[in-house]
């Protein structure tokens, strides 16, 4: 680009912009016919006064320019502090998207091709005057066109610069030119800010939707803490449906989607990126991210998140306070910040809150017989299905048939014996106090429950002779026991 020979200031330089401006649409005023697009005729009375508010001009909009993004083999930016470079390639699914050239990050494809949008499709709603070589004494320099240079280059082997100037006058847009063209334009903000995104700005910061309804897999395992793990997969008994169950810490026991939702989601929900910390530190000690506090992996029907968290630090912010963590993708080397309290809730989770609490949820069809020893007392119960009828049962105990319908209700008493509360590792020094042996049919594995006294008001249970982890009320049994004795 050449400008005038003759120097001015740059306030002279905004001041002859902003008549040019205005002769421009004073001059498209009056070229305006009631034909023109988007545009009604509007009559008026001698006063001027048309009863009715004018309608809202439709801004003429240029293509600055008009080429295909497949066509770009390059992109260059050059600013003040140096170059950067934009090359496209394809993915795994064969699409096309865009890299930073000298860095494997990875980068948002929305925003890279953003970034690049201008040496393929750009537009201009003002044109400041049609060619600057017809003004006078105007130093192009003086619109700040050393601001970014775009050079694009094309599979044709042409290339085309594109000149990033300074902010107009009120601050809606930039000057912009194209090379070969001598009019002077304005862009708009949004696209000046995506042509002077940095690196740090196309980051893929992209996290999933936390959803408990989409989600598939989920691993929280804090610092000095069991890790919690649920996964999504078939139901034993109903492979057709899929179920939310827990693999650690109580391997098996079901998830209650809406108490997951209060005492994990609800509050996870509210987690964001926050800004930037280090584009790549050469030491994660300092955040706290050589030794995580916390690793959370999610996965869901379309995307997946594995996030590590380091030290919380505190800053003022709105006049207090506030804490904030440090974190990291796993597999990236980015720190960023965050806002601690949607995770403090993560960091203390009890899982009891959220599961099935029952220490074997047993489908009766599956048992064949179930042994109950209690103070002394045994009671043998065989469950005898009805061959010609899937559901139908013929139970007895002690030997005695019972009714069918009435058994079934003493049956859920027993399955249903929640866990009531986790508790430290227990030994016990005597022998249980009541024992339930549940044998099952061919090919399913029998289950073995010791109930131990645990205090005044809790049984200590042992599942297969598993370390005792848990409690449940001394009634919850008694209760099984006087309702079962009840049949007899």
């Amino acid at each position: 680009m050449k400008g005038k020979k003759e120097i001015i200031s740059l306030t002279a330089a905004v001041l002859i912009m902003g008549l040019l401006a205005g002769l421009l649409f004073w001059q498209r005023g009056r070229d305006e016919t009631p034909d023109t697009p988007g545009q009604e005729a509007v009559s008026s009375d001698q006063n001027g006064d048309t009863g009715e508010a004018a309608p809202t001009p439709i801004p003429n909009v240029t293509r600055l320019v008009d080429r295909t993004e497949a066509e770009i083999v390059r992109v260059v930016f050059q600013g003040p502090d140096g170059a950067s470079v934009m090359l496209p390639f394809y993915d795994n699914e064969g699409l096309r998207q865009w890299m930073y050239e000298g860095v494997d990050y990875r980068l948002n494809n929305i925003t890279t091709r953003n970034k690049v949008r201008a040496a393929f499709n750009i537009f201009s709603s003002q044109v400041v005057h049609e060619d600057i070589n017809d003004v006078h004494d105007l130093n192009l320099d003086d619109f700040g066109f050393n601001l970014l240079i775009i050079t694009a280059y094309y599979e044709d082997d042409t290339t085309l610069n594109l000149y990033l100037g300074g902010p107009t006058l009120d601050f809606t847009g930039h000057f912009f030119m194209v090379e070969g063209n001598p009019a002077l334009y304005t862009i708009s903000m949004p696209n000046v800010n995506r042509l002077l995104w940095g690196l740090e700005d196309m980051l893929d910061t992209v996290l999933p939707i936390w959803e408990t309804e989409t989600m598939r897999y989920l691993l929280i395992e804090a610092r000095d803490r069991d890790p919690i793990e649920l996964v999504f997969e078939p139901h034993p008994d109903m492979p057709q449906f899929d179920w939310l169950v827990m693999r650690q810490p109580f391997e098996g026991h079901e998830v209650y989607a809406m108490s997951f939702d209060v005492h994990v989601m609800n509050h996870f929900n509210t987690f964001v990126l926050g800004d930037l910390v280090s584009l790549h530190p050469s030491d994660f000690g300092p955040y706290g991210l050589d030794n995580p506090s916390l690793e959370f992996i999610y996965h869901d029907l379309e995307r997946e998140a594995h996030l590590l968290f380091g030290d919380i630090f505190f800053r003022e912010q709105n006049g207090s306070e506030t804490a904030f963590i440090y974190v990291k993708f796993a597999d990236r080397p980015h720190v960023f910040e965050a806002l601690y309290e949607p995770l403090g809730a993560i960091f203390d989770i009890n899982p009891l809150r959220f599961i099935a609490r029952f220490i074997a949820i047993l489908d009766i069809l599956t048992v064949e017989r179930i042994d109950v020893w209690t103070q002394g007392t045994e009671h043998v119960i065989y469950i005898n299905p009805v061959e010609d009828d899937n559901h139908a049962i013929e139970p007895t105990v002690n030997g005695e048939p019972v009714n069918a319908s009435d058994f079934r209700r003493v049956y859920r008493q027993l399955i249903g014996i929640g866990i009531n509360n986790e508790i430290e590792p227990f030994t016990p020094r005597d022998d249980p106090v009541h024992t339930v042996l549940y044998t099952r049919v061919e090919g399913e594995d029998d289950v073995y429950l010791r109930f131990y006294v645990y205090d005044d008001h809790f049984l200590a249970v042992s599942v297969d002779g598993e370390p005792i982890w848990f409690v449940v009320t001394r009634r919850s049994f008694e209760l099984f026991v006087t309702a079962l004795e009840s049949l007899i």
